[in-house]
């Protein structure tokens, strides 16, 4: 994470993220495991949601140990009532809740011609209905705590692309959903928030590569920076990172219902032929 972004949060304005209350899912993804070591570093008090335990540990071995770090395990892709496992989290944040950053998804390919109902399903229970469930439950917290929400979205839902229709198809309709929750509770002054990233600098799209998947997706990164119209390079995490603790802190606080793009300029760009090879 930058230094400056660090400073500003930490020394500038403690009092946004210090002792707040957090959740954040996805956490041991690129952008999600930046967004949660850098929360821990400014005080927050903060509770991880992963799929995969050791990874998790791994990676936060010693903010878990010291007690800087709560987290619970959880598999969006077959967790059906989340009641219980909302219940969890919030025991461990001792009832209260200030900001909800939901950072979880899975990336997939395949036109719609490709595309049968049990893949849509499988996609949209992580993209979609997992999204639903975890704001429709932190909602009742965060109107205690005039909270927010942030999401992250991606470029993909505002962009079509071939061969990514669950991709784009999962992704805007999670940004109704933002817009939607965002114009419900304003009223009860929580405000709910994304960021739509470009292709970022994370394994998140490895698995499509079926051999040499490092080299893969470096060469596919470095293409895929190359159409950035700012710097002609990929995204890297703490950029999308520093977007969502902007949306997540009180420097937003007249800003609800709304999507960053955060993609240096690529949608400016963008084209049939982009499209194509995206």
């Amino acid at each position: 994470m930058k230094t400056e972004s660090i400073d500003y949060y930490k020394n500038e304005n403690p009092e946004y993220y210090k002792d707040k209350r957090v959740i954040v899912t996805g956490a041991t993804g690129g952008i999600g495991s930046l967004l949660t070591s850098t929360l821990i570093e400014l005080g927050s008090k903060v509770v991880a949601v992963a799929k995969d335990e050791n990874k998790l540990k791994e990676m936060f071995d010693s903010e878990i140990k010291n007690g800087s770090l709560q987290y619970k395990i959880l598999d969006f892709s077959t967790e059906i009532y989340y009641n219980n496992t909302f219940s969890d989290i919030m025991m461990k944040l001792e009832g209260k809740l200030d900001i909800m950053f939901l950072c979880h998804g899975k990336f997939a390919q395949g036109d719609i011609m490709e595309t049968d109902l049990k893949e849509y399903d499988e996609i949209t229970i992580i993209n979609t209905r997992s999204f639903l469930a975890m704001i429709s439950l932190a909602i009742p917290f965060l109107k205690y705590t005039k909270g927010n929400i942030v999401v992250l979205s991606s470029l993909e839902s505002y962009i079509p692309i071939k061969k990514s229709f669950l991709m784009t198809t999962s992704k805007c309709m999670v940004n109704m959903m933002i817009k939607d929750t965002a114009l419900e509770v304003a009223t009860f002054g929580v405000r709910v928030n994304g960021v739509a990233p470009g292709v970022t600098n994370t394994n998140f799209r490895k698995d499509e590569f079926d051999e040499d998947k490092e080299e893969n997706n470096k060469k596919y990164l470095e293409l895929q920076g190359n159409k950035n119209l700012l710097n002609k390079r990929v995204i890297e995490p703490d950029e999308v990172v520093d977007t969502m603790l902007f949306l997540g802190c009180d420097d937003a606080g007249f800003i609800t219902g709304e999507i960053i793009t955060v993609d240096s300029g690529f949608s400016l760009n963008h084209c049939n032929k982009y499209s194509e090879e995206y």
